[in-house]
């Protein structure tokens, strides 16, 4: 498997200059993640540090049974009761059928830094992947896109669920479900690989299953040889672990979110604009009330939903919190801290959004009297198809071109040099001799009236109107005449430029594991560790 990297020219401020180790950025920081050194400095720290490791382990091993354990998972897991363990993780939601291919990306990220660090540190690394359970946007998760017919399509995924039920608590309907899954794969090529893979789908998901556990199973059959270790943190026997870090963020709520605001307004000032909205008055908490997610926010002193549904004082919700730790979740802002809280992380594995949210968190750890893990930025991945690198060759386009800026400018310049004169160029010079010929009846027309010489203006817009349908005209003739060659450019914008943006944001794994084979996530395991590089093309 061929692997070469390329820089991305649409990159944020942020990341670019996170990647650059600028240090307006890093001061946002607690450390570096491109010095390896720090590694040991942070395993020092966490040393320092005390966990509910045995409780967590029986957390993690009764979630991990329902979704398939192995003997390497359950390893990994009983691993993390060791005092010397710690922890590689990152997390996503549980997208269908995975979600966009940045979900692989980040795994593969995370099965890999942590077999390099126990290879470095000498200690046990163990990987984790945290299902976002509790989070409620079902619109976020519930399709893929299919590339059919030369267009991209959006298979969406009904559920009758209330709109701000966790997605750990939507039943799956199987019936509905299998439609859709029907629907799918009636997209898709027939290949060798296509019943194996349907298969493959079907066995991982049965009635009274959720939405986080057909991820997890699926998942857990792409990538179960590498011990890989899922949590799902709307669990209710992890909420138990978790009461006494609810409590903490409840008391120092103010000093949180006046953090945070003032940590958005510095980032800011220095020219980095964070997709996150926040006030002194959030709570930075959910409630679950009747199966649906409430947020808090805290006004003179009580803290309530939004559309007061629900109220309490400080000691009232520190009540509710220790018999019922169950009816909380965190958001954006407090689930990391969460996860710093239940987890010894060496490094956090985070894409360019995530980071640029954790650039907001630092005072707010301190707070809590938290650090930072290493933040490292995941492995960004396009897939190459070897077909598709042949169109690229015949054309004498590179790869990095197309994935920063797409095809259509190869695609109209290649049409302008398949007729003896460019046709644009042509219309747009006849279009300029007609200007020139025609003034003076234009003149003469109002020197004679007014309103004559305005017909002759008229008439001038009609010749170029006429100019202007002969252009379109001809164009759709040559257009017919090299249909095949203009669907191979627009094949490559879809793959490589989809939607402006990367082929990891909107491409979903079944469609490669259909056409390469259901060894795909393997391969992907020696994808080379260049986590200072912007983006990865791994051909296929």
């Amino acid at each position: 498997m061929k692997c070469h990297s390329i820089e991305l020219n649409n990159q944020s401020s942020l990341i670019k200059d996170y990647r650059n180790r600028e240090e307006s950025i890093y001061t946002h920081f607690h450390y570096d993640p491109y010095h390896l050194q720090n590694f040991k400095k942070r395993y020092e720290y966490l040393m320092s540090q005390n966990y509910q490791r045995d409780q967590l382990a029986d957390v993690l091993l009764e979630q991990n049974e329902k979704w398939g354990l192995t003997d390497e998972i359950k390893k990994q897991i009983e691993a993390i009761r060791n005092s010397d363990s710690v922890v590689v993780i990152g997390g996503q939601q549980a997208g269908i059928l995975t979600g966009p291919l940045y979900t692989i990306n980040k795994i593969v990220s995370i099965l890999l830094q942590a077999k390099e660090q126990e290879e470095f540190l000498g200690k046990p690394v163990v990987p984790v992947f945290w299902i976002a359970g509790e989070d409620h946007d079902f619109e976020e998760i519930n399709h893929i896109f299919a590339y059919q017919n030369s267009r991209f399509k959006k298979l969406k995924l009904q559920s009758n669920s209330p709109e701000k039920t966790p997605v750990s608590s939507r039943k799956i309907d199987v019936t509905e479900l299998n439609n859709w899954l029907d629907e799918v794969f009636s997209t898709l090529n027939e290949t060798s690989y296509s019943k194996e893979l349907y298969q493959l789908i079907k066995s991982s998901y049965s009635h009274d299953d959720s939405y986080v556990d057909f991820f997890a199973k699926l998942i857990n059959q792409l990538f179960h040889q590498y011990g890989l270790v899922l949590v799902d943190s709307n669990d209710s026997k992890l909420r138990e672990i978790e009461k006494d870090y609810f409590k903490k963020i409840v008391s120092k709520q103010k000093a949180i979110a006046t953090s945070v605001v003032n940590e958005l307004d510095e980032l800011n000032r220095q020219g980095y604009q964070i997709n996150l909205d926040a006030t002194t008055e959030d709570g930075h908490i959910f409630y679950h009330l009747n199966g649906e997610r409430l947020l808090l926010e805290v006004v003179d002193g009580i803290w309530r939903s939004k559309d007061d549904l629900v109220s309490f004082g400080t000691d009232e919700l520190l009540s509710e919190i220790d018999h019922h730790p169950e009816r909380f979740s965190n958001n954006v802002v407090t689930r990391p801290m969460m996860q710093e809280m239940v987890f010894p992380v060496l490094s956090f594995i985070g894409g360019p959004g995530e980071i640029g949210y954790w650039s907001a968190l630092k005072p707010a750890f301190e707070e809590v009297d938290l650090q930072f893990p290493i933040i490292t930025p995941r492995l960004s991945i396009t897939f190459l198809d070897s077909k598709h690198k042949q169109w690229l060759e015949r054309f004498g386009i590179d790869i990095s071109q197309v994935i920063n800026e797409g095809t259509n400018w190869y695609k109209m310049n290649w049409l302008k040099r398949q007729t003896s004169s460019p046709i644009e160029e042509m219309i747009n010079q006849v279009s300029q001799d007609i200007d020139t010929l025609h003034q003076p009846v234009r003149e003469v027309a109002y020197e004679i009236q007014d309103d004559l010489g305005s017909y002759a203006d008229s008439n001038l817009k009609i010749i170029k109107s006429e100019l202007n349908k002969l252009e379109k005209r001809m164009m759709k003739v040559v257009n017919d005449q090299h249909k095949h060659t203009i669907a191979q450019f627009e094949e490559l914008n879809a793959y490589y430029y989809p939607e402006c943006g990367l082929q990891e944001r909107m491409w979903n794994i079944i469609h490669f594991m259909n056409e390469f084979g259901l060894e795909l996530p393997n391969l992907l395991m020696s994808t080379p560790r260049r986590w200072e590089q912007d983006h990865l093309v791994v051909e296929i």
